[in-house]
C-alpha cells in the first residue's frame, strides 16, 4: 500500500500513457460495425500523446481489460506480435493470481515431470473450461479441454481467465474459464512480423529451433466493401532431460516375527522395536523431444457498414517423444528387504529408516536364478511417442438489424486426433547387497560388488509392456445470439442466445491397464533352472547395450552404467515383437499391436464410443445508473446434456501356472472374451448469474459476483470399459494359486456433473495506466465432487477390486487473492523503467472423506479385494493452500527485461497412485525463477534472451498417509487393521534442465 500511495497521488503525470481500450471480454468478438453499446465502459484517457510498446503496453492492455470487463477476469496480452511473455501458454497462465500449473506430463502422473507443465488449475480446481476466441475447444487426449501445452504461444494475442462468469459464457468450468485470443485482420491492420530463436537445456545439451511468421492486410473497395486477411504460422522444438530418484513405499516392520516373511531383528534399534523401512530405491533418466507446429488464418469481409462475415481456421500439431532409462527394484513390498547378514539398519527418532546394507530374502525361483541375498532389479528402456492434431474451423456473421439490435451467428467444427505408442522392455538382474543412504538430501546406493553390474551375463530379458492408444474427438457446434440496446437511463441491453453441440469421442485402449507380460521368469512353467532364462550373453547382441547416464542428477552417488534393452530394440516396435517372441517362454507376453500363435488379436485392447449432445439457452440483462457509477448484469443459462457410452469388459486370455488349482468359475473367466457394456445419462442444469460493479471513484471500484457453475465429467471418466486381471502367488512350489483378482476401469457413465455455487467480491484500484492494486475474496460450494476410488464389484461370482471415478460427495473451497502491479515512472532517469508485479492466493478446502486405495504392505504390483483400505480424509487434488508470483520488470530506452518467480505450496497430486504404490501422492512446495532480457535495435528489430528454471528447481514428490489392513494368514504384520501411518515420505526427487533461448523479433 505504501508503494502504491505515492504514484497514486502522482498518477496524473502518466495519464497520457494509457493503452487503447480493449474490447470487453466474455463473448466472441463483436464487430466494429456497431458504434457502441450503452453500458459499455469507455476509456476516457488520452491515447494520442505517447506510443507505448513492450512490457508496459502489454500490462496496460491487460489492466484495461480487467478494469472494463463485466465479469471478474485476469488477462495476459501481447501487444507486440508473437510476444507473449513465455514460450508456452501454461507458463504464461501461471503468472495470473489464482492460477497454478502442474509440472508433470499428465496431472495424475507423479513419475514423469515436464519442462513446460501440463494441467492448469484455477483456485486449486482442475475443472477448467478452455475456449478459443470465445468458443469451446479441446484436444482428443485431454478430454474436454485443450492441452494448453499443445497450443503455440506465438499465435496468441492474449489469454483471459474468467473467475466468475455471466450467463452468456459457455458452461463447463467450475474452476473457471480460460479463453485464448488470436488476432483478427481488421484489428491488426497491415503488418508483417517474424521471430526466430535457438533454445538449449544444460542437461540435454541439444540445440533446437523455433520460428514464427505473421502477415496481415486489409483492403477497401468501392463496391464490395472491406476485406481483411491474416495468416500466422509457428514452429517450435524443444529438447529437455530430467533425472529422478525414487524411494519405494515405507512399510512398518516388526523387530522379530515369522522368519519365512521377515528377517529376525529387521527393526532392531528402532524406537519401540518398530521401524518404517522402504523397499529400496529406483533411479531414472528421461530424454524428451517436443515439436509443435501451429497454423492460424482469419478472413473478414464487411460488404456494408451493417454486415460482417468472418472465417477463422486454427490447427495445432504436437509431437512428443521421450526415452526413459529406469533402474527399478522388483521385490515385493511386504517381505523382501532385510539387512545384509551381520549388519543392522539405522533409524531416526521416529523409527524411519536412515541407512543400511540392503539385501533380500525373497524367493527367486527353484533352483534360484540369482545369488542368495541379492535384490531383484529391472533395467527398463521405455519409449513413448505421441502425436496430437487439433483443428478448429469457425464461420460466422454479425449483422446490425437496426441501430439498437445486433444479431450474431457462428458455426464451429472441431476435430482432434491423438495417437500414442508406449513400449518398454525390461532386463533383469540381481543387485548385490548395497549400502543405501536416505539421510541426506539426495539418496545414494553403493553396491558391494560394482563389477557385477558391468557383466552382461548377469542380466536376462525379463519382460515387456506395450500400450497403444488412438483417441478421436469431433464436435459440431452452432450458436445464435441477439443483443438489444435499450433507450433507457437504467436498462442498457438485453442479450439472449441459444447454442447446440453434438460431440463424438472414440478411444481405443484409452487409460486402460498397460499390457505387461513376462519374457523369461523363474516363476514361469518352462523354468527348470537359471539356464532357462534369456541371459544377455546368449540372446542376439543387438537386443541389449551398455548405457551410461551422464552426470546423473548433477553427480548423485548411484550406479549409472548398466546394461539395458537397446534403443534398436525398443525403438522398433514391430521388429521387437518378433524378436521377443523368439526368445520368450511359453505363455509369455502377447503384444497389443499384432497377433502371433496363441496370442489373442488385440489382446488387452478396449474400444469405446461416447456421444454427447448439449442444448443451451441464456438470457442476460445489463443495467446501470445514468452516471455510470453503478452497473451490472443478471441472467440465467439453461443447459441439457445427453450422454451415451458404449464399451467392453475384457477377461484374461492366458493362465499362468497350474490350471488344476483353479475352480470351474475361475477357469470360466480365463476365456479372453470381450463382452459389451453400455451406459447413458441425461441431466439438466439451471445456471443463474449476477455481476455488479460500483465505481467508488474513477479509479477505485468494487465488484460482486454470484453464480452457479457446472463441470461435466471428463470424457475418459465416462467411457465404459473394464479389463480384468489376476494376481498369482503362494508359497514356494505353489505359485500357480490366484491370490486375488484385479480390475482397472476407465470410466463410469453414471457420473453426475459437478456443480458449484460460487461467490466473489473484489476491490480494485487502478491508480496508473500500468498500476493496479486489487483483492478478491471467493467461496465455492461444490456438489458431486469426482475422485478415483477402489471398490469391490462382483463379476461372475468373483470379488474384484475395481479402480474408477465416483461422485465422492460435497466440498468447499474458499480463499482470497491480492495483486499489485506498477512501473515506478516517477523515479528519475533510467530508474523510471523499474516495475514490479506481485500476487498471492490463499486457498482452503474441505477434505474428502472415505477415499479408498490399496494397502502397500500386502500388494505385489496388484490390488485384490481383500487389500482395500479407507484413507483418512484428504484435500481436493491440485489445491495448494498458498501460491504467489513475484516479477521484477524493467523497460527504459532500448532495454527491457523481467525476472519472474512462481511458487506454490504442497498439494495432492492423486489420492491413489495406481503405478506401484497405491498411496496418495503429493507435490512438495517449490518455486521456479524464469527471466528474459531484450534489446530494441531500432523500431522494427529486437534481440533477446529467454531463461527458464534459473534456480535449478527440485521437484519433490511425497507419499502417504499409509493405511494397513492388519494381519492376514499369508502376510503377517504388527499393525492392527485400520492403523494409519500419517508420515509423508519422500517418494521422488526430480531435476529438469535449466533452459535458455536466443531470440530475434521483427515487425514491419
Amino acid at each position: 500500500m505504501a508503494l502504491a500511495y505515492l504514484p497514486g497521488a502522482l498518477h496524473a503525470q502518466d495519464a497520457n500513457q494509457g493503452a487503447g481500450a480493449a474490447q470487453e471480454a466474455g463473448t466472441p468478438a463483436k464487430p466494429a460495425v456497431k458504434a457502441g453499446k450503452p453500458g459499455e465502459q469507455k476509456d476516457v484517457k488520452d491515447l494520442t500523446a505517447v506510443t507505448v510498446t513492450g512490457i508496459r503496453a502489454s500490462l496496460e492492455s491487460a489492466e484495461s481489460l480487467k478494469q472494463n470487463a463485466s465479469q471478474i477476469i485476469d488477462s495476459v496480452t501481447a501487444t507486440d506480435i508473437n510476444a507473449l511473455p513465455d514460450r508456452s501458454v501454461t507458463e504464461t497462465l501461471q503468472r495470473i493470481s489464482g492460477v497454478t500449473v502442474d509440472h508433470f506430463l499428465a496431472d495424475n502422473d507423479p513419475d514423469h515431470p515436464s519442462a513446460e507443465g501440463s494441467g492448469v488449475l484455477i483456485r486449486g480446481l482442475p475443472y477448467v473450461a478452455s475456449e478459443l476466441n470465445g468458443r469451446d475447444s479441446f484436444s482428443a487426449n485431454n478430454g474436454r479441454a485443450l492441452g494448453f501445452e499443445d497450443v503455440p504461444a506465438e499465435l496468441m494475442e492474449g489469454v483471459d481467465v474468467y473467475k466468475n462468469p455471466s450467463a452468456e459464457i459457455i458452461e463447463g468450468g467450475i474452476g473457471g474459464t480460460v479463453n485464448l485470443r488470436t488476432r483478427m485482420p481488421f484489428d491488426t491492420g497491415k503488418a508483417t512480423a517474424f521471430s526466430y530463436g535457438i533454445n538449449e537445456g544444460d542437461m540435454s545439451k541439444k540445440s533446437k529451433p523455433s520460428a514464427s511468421f505473421l502477415y496481415s492486410n486489409t483492403w477497401k473497395t468501392e463496391n464490395l466493401g472491406d476485406f481483411g486477411v491474416l495468416f500466422d504460422v509457428s514452429y517450435s522444438e524443444l529438447a529437455s532431460r530430467n533425472d529422478g530418484i525414487q524411494t519405494n513405499p515405507y512399510v512398518l516392520r516388526p523387530d522379530t516375527t515369522d522368519s519365512s516373511y521377515y528377517a529376525p531383528d529387521i527393526a532392531a534399534g528402532a524406537p519401540n522395536g518398530e521401524g518404517f523401512v522402504p523397499g529400496d530405491i529406483n533411479w531414472q533418466q528421461m530424454d524428451m523431444q517436443r515439436r509443435r507446429i501451429g497454423l492460424y488464418g482469419a478472413f473478414q469481409w464487411r460488404p456494408t457498414k451493417d454486415l460482417e462475415l468472418y472465417s477463422q481456421f486454427f490447427r495445432s500439431n504436437y509431437n512428443l517423444h521421450w526415452n526413459e532409462h529406469w533402474v527399478q527394484t522388483n521385490e515385493n513390498n511386504y517381505n523382501a528387504v532385510m539387512p545384509e547378514d551381520g549388519t543392522a539398519f539405522t533409524y531416526d527418532g521416529g523409527g524411519v529408516f536412515q541407512n543400511g546394507w540392503m539385501a533380500s530374502n525373497a524367493w527367486h525361483g527353484s533352483p534360484s536364478a540369482g545369488p542368495a541375498g541379492n535384490v531383484e532389479y529391472y533395467t527398463d528402456n521405455r519409449m513413448q511417442t505421441q502425436f496430437t492434431r487439433t483443428t478448429d474451423w469457425s464461420n460466422g456473421f454479425k449483422y446490425n438489424i437496426s441501430d439498437n439490435m445486433l444479431l450474431t451467428g457462428d458455426l464451429q467444427f472441431v476435430r482432434s486426433i491423438s495417437d500414442t505408442l508406449d513400449f518398454s522392455v525390461y532386463d533383469q538382474f540381481y543387485m548385490p547387497p548395497a549400502d543405501v543412504n536416505l539421510s541426506g538430501s539426495v539418496p545414494s546406493l553403493t553396491p558391494s560388488d560394482p563389477g557385477y553390474l558391468a557383466n552382461p551375463a548377469n542380466y536376462y530379458l525379463g519382460a515387456a509392456m506395450d500400450h497403444i492408444e488412438h483417441d478421436y474427438g469431433m464436435e459440431r457446434a452452432a450458436r445464435l445470439d441477439l443483443e438489444y440496446d435499450f433507450d433507457s437511463d437504467w436498462l442498457r441491453n438485453l442479450r439472449i442466445g441459444v447454442r447446440a453441440t453434438d460431440r463424438d469421442a472414440y478411444s481405443n485402449n484409452t487409460n486402460s491397464s498397460y499390457n505387461w507380460g513376462a519374457i523369461s521368469q523363474p516363476w514361469m512353467g518352462d523354468y527348470t533352472g537359471p539356464s532357462s532364462l534369456d541371459w544377455l550373453d546368449k540372446v542376439p547382441s543387438w537386443m541389449s547395450e551398455q548405457f551410461t547416464m551422464p552426470d546423473f542428477y548433477r553427480g548423485a552417488n548411484l550406479p549409472t552404467t548398466l546394461w539395458f534393452p537397446s534403443n534398436a530394440l525398443v525403438g522398433n516396435y514391430a521388429k521387437a515383437i518378433q524378436a521377443l517372441y523368439a526368445e520368450e517362454m511359453s505363455g509369455g507376453w502377447c503384444a497389443q499391436g499384432t497377433t502371433d500363435g496363441s496370442c489373442t488379436p488385440g489382446a488387452g485392447m478396449s474400444q469405446n464410443h461416447m456421444n454427447e449432445k448439449t442444448q443451451a439457452a441464456y438470457v442476460s440483462l445489463y443495467f446501470g445508473s445514468p452516471d455510470d457509477r453503478f452497473e451490472g448484469n443478471v441472467g440465467v443459462r439453461l443447459v441439457r446434456t445427453s450422454v451415451s457410452s458404449n464399451g467392453s469388459v475384457t477377461f484374461p486370455s492366458t493362465i499362468a501356472g497350474d490350471a488344476s488349482t483353479l475352480t470351474p468359475e475361475q477357469l470360466a473367466m480365463f476365456s479372453g472374451a470381450v463382452e459389451p457394456i453400455n451406459g447413458s445419462s441425461d441431466y439438466r442444469n439451471a445456471l443463474p448469474s449476477l455481476n455488479l460493479r460500483y465505481k467508488i471513484t474513477d479509479d477505485l471500484q468494487w465488484r460482486f459476483a454470484a453464480s452457479k457453475a457446472m463441470s461435466r465429467p471428463d470424457i475418459s471418466q465416462l467411457n465404459s470399459y473394464l479389463t480384468i486381471g489376476a494376481s498369482w502367488g503362494g508359497a514356494a512350489g505353489q505359485e500357480s494359486h490366484i491370490t486375488g483378482w484385479t480390475g482397472a476401469t476407465g470410466g463410469n457413465p453414471d457420473l453426475k456433473p459437478m456443480e458449484a455455487n460460487q461467490f466473489d467480491t473484489a476491490l480494485e484500484w487502478y491508480f496508473a495506466p500500468a498500476g493496479e492494486l486489487y483483492t478478491t475474496v471467493f467461496y465455492k460450494k461444490i456438489k458431486n465432487y469426482i475422485t478415483n476410488e477402489i471398490s469391490t464389484q462382483v463379476i461372475n461370482g468373483q470379488d474384484i477390486a475395481v479402480t474408477g471415478p465416483v461422485n465422492a460427495g460435497d466440498g468447499r473451497v474458499k480463499g482470497f487473492e491480492v495483486g499489485y502491479s506498477q512501473f515506478f515512472s516517477f523515479l528519475p532517469g533510467a530508474w523510471s523503467g523499474l516495475g514490479v508485479q506481485a500476487n498471492y492466493t490463499f486457498l482452503q478446502s474441505s477434505k474428502i472423506a472415505g477415499t479408498t486405495s490399496c494397502d502397500p504392505d500386502h500388494n505385489n504390483g496388484s490390488c485384490s479385494s481383500d487389500m482395500i483400505v479407507t484413507n483418512p480424509p484428504l484435500p481436493m487434488a491440485g489445491l495448494s493452500p498458498h501460491s504467489y508470483n513475484l516479477t521484477a520488470m524493467y523497460e527504459h530506452s532500448k532495454w527491457s527485461g523481467r525476472l519472474a518467480w512462481s511458487w506454490r505450496g504442497r498439494y495432492l497430486i492423486t489420492s491413489e497412485d495406481s503405478g506401484d504404490t497405491y498411496l496418495p501422492m503429493w507435490n512438495a512446495s517449490s518455486g521456479q525463477l524464469d527471466g528474459s532480457v531484450f534489446y530494441r535495435v531500432d523500431k522494427d528489430w529486437q534481440v533477446g534472451l529467454l531463461l527458464n528454471n534459473i534456480t535449478d528447481t527440485t521437484t519433490r514428490v511425497l507419499m502417504g498417509p499409509t493405511t494397513y489392513t492388519g494381519n492376514s494368514a499369508t502376510n503377517p504384520t504388527t499393525a492392527p487393521a485400520g492403523y494409519v501411518d500419517h508420515n509423508l515420505y519422500t517418494r521422488a526427487i526430480f531435476l529438469n534442465d535449466r533452459r535458455y533461448e536466443l531470440v530475434v523479433r521483427a515487425k514491419f
